[in-house]
């Protein structure tokens, strides 16, 4: 099946907020996003919620401990991905981060927010919860980074770095979970999954990784 799905890329214009929790530090950051080897390649990852075989194009792949696997380098075209043996084909584009979410048995495909910017941070939030919209909000800053979420959805944002930011994930006026001290480094990227429900929800942190 052929499962075309985009995420929404929200700018935090909240520039002077979070700006200012940037931290001076010159040191050079780790995990620089890793150089494609065609002009036009993508990358793609996947999630899975439990423990389950992946591969992509025949490359098996290991997840993480919150479920999702390394990016790996793919061509433009169709691409199949298999989990626990059942394969799907996604149709991929040229120069784009994608994740196959398969936390369903049909699975779909998300289109990742990612700058590769080497003066910033990249934030990827997906919404694998029953919660009909949640905004990402960060307190230090007074300010919504992400807003209207919704279940199965993805958004992103690009933030100046380094810097360490806590979480909070609302539906309206209510938090229903929350994330602290999340480090945030220049050229590298930071996903957080929100999952559960009802009224029992977790959020979940990980850097980006790529396969060698």
């Amino acid at each position: 099946m052929i499962a075309r799905f985009a995420t929404r890329r929200t700018s935090l214009v909240l520039a002077v907020g979070i700006a200012a929790l940037a931290s001076a530090s010159s040191a050079q950051d780790d995990a620089l996003y890793p150089d494609a080897s065609a002009p036009d390649a993508s990358f793609l990852r996947v999630y899975v919620p439990a423990d389950q075989s992946v591969a992509v194009d025949g490359t098996t792949l290991q997840p993480g401990e919150n479920g999702l696997t390394p990016y790996v380098e793919i061509a433009p075209g169709d691409v199949v991905v298999t989990v626990d043996g059942q394969d799907s084909t996604i149709e991929a584009g040229p120069n784009q981060h994608y994740s196959w979410v398969a936390d369903t048995a049909e699975g779909h495909l998300l289109t990742d927010a990612i700058t590769d910017s080497p003066a910033q941070a990249d934030l990827v939030f997906y919404n694998l919860s029953d919660l009909p919209a949640v905004d990402v909000y960060v307190p230090s800053a007074d300010a919504v980074a992400l807003a209207g979420v919704a279940p199965g959805q993805g958004a992103g944002v690009a933030l100046r770095a380094p810097l360490t930011l806590d979480f909070e994930f609302r539906v309206g006026d209510e938090t229903k979970a929350t994330l602290a001290e999340v480090e945030m480094l220049r050229a590298t990227g930071t996903t957080i999954l929100l999952t559960g429900g009802p009224d029992a929800y977790e959020a979940r942190v990980e850097s980006n990784t790529y396969a060698n």
